[in-house]
């Protein structure tokens, strides 16, 4: 609603309510009343004009996030920061664009404060969960942030899987499809990287199991199929490790930004070049 629709429709309402006290016997001098009433609209229509400007900054935050380089993604978090509320009020997309943006920067920034981003995004998700315990982007942001945390030290990767592991198992509970199947993605990723049993968690066979689901769920995601062809190349599926990878130039999403999309073709180009030279071979 503009200003001015806003006094078209008040105005009329605060008139009727003068005339109301008056016939009650409530007396109110016409200055005083004149004064009351330019406070009360001078008030709502700067809340009104607050809450323009905040989803006008928002969106600008969101546009920061689209080819992040670290000022722009740091120009993002102090954004998502600084319209903040208090406990209390709405603020559920503020602290999801916050466990997003400091993760995205704890990717972007140098290694000396990767982990103190890893960790503020930890500390978001967190808040998350207290205001909304099943959401899905509480539990997915904090199993990102805490696998961001993890990747710093091999001592920290054994303490935190476990969590990260349940919370990635939660949000795939509450939607699987979030973040361009992310659940999916994250899981079968873990599971491609980590050393095998008894050493860790690693099982090829279950990352091939979600990372199939990540590519049926959000078939346009480049990173969806490159992570499924990984896995397969590890599995000696050659013939349908080659299909992936050819779906890595056609789909066009990615869950970061559309940066992502190039650097995942650039990886595919050097498998299909490199996975393949024998299978390729003309044989003698």
């Amino acid at each position: 609603m503009t200003p001015k629709a806003f006094l078209k429709g008040v105005m009329p309402g605060l008139i009727k309510g003068r005339s109301r006290l008056q016939r009650s016997g409530l007396k109110m001098s016409s200055s005083r009343l004149i004064k009351t009433i330019t406070y009360i609209i001078l008030g709502l229509l700067l809340g009104m004009m607050n809450q323009k400007t905040r989803a006008e900054t928002l969106v600008e935050a969101k546009r920061l996030l689209e080819c992040p380089t670290p000022p722009e993604v740091i120009r993002a978090l102090n954004i998502y920061q600084e319209h903040l509320p208090e406990p209390g009020s709405e603020r559920f997309p503020l602290l999801v664009g916050l466990a997003r943006t400091s993760y995205i920067m704890g990717e972007v920034t140098d290694e000396t404060k990767r982990k103190d981003y890893f960790e503020k995004g930890r500390y978001y998700a967190e808040k998350l969960l207290q205001e909304r315990p099943n959401s899905v982007e509480g539990h997915y942001w904090l199993a990102l942030n805490l696998a961001g945390i993890a990747q710093m030290s091999w001592s920290d990767g054994l303490v935190l899987l476990p969590q990260i592991l349940e919370e990635l198992e939660r949000a795939m509970a509450l939607d699987s499809s979030y973040d361009q199947a992310g659940p999916h993605r994250v899981l079968g990723r873990i599971y491609y990287e980590a050393p095998d049993w008894p050493l860790s968690v690693g099982d090829p066979y279950k990352s091939l199991h979600h990372l199939k689901a990540a590519t049926d769920l959000a078939p346009n995601n480049t990173t969806n199929h490159l992570f499924l062809a990984e896995t397969m190349i590890r599995l000696r599926l050659p013939a349908q490790a080659r299909v992936e990878l050819e779906k890595v130039f056609v789909a066009d999403q990615h869950a970061i930004c559309k940066q992502g999309i190039e650097d995942d073709r650039q990886r595919a180009s050097v498998l299909l070049e490199n996975s393949f030279a024998s299978v390729d071979a003309p044989k003698d």
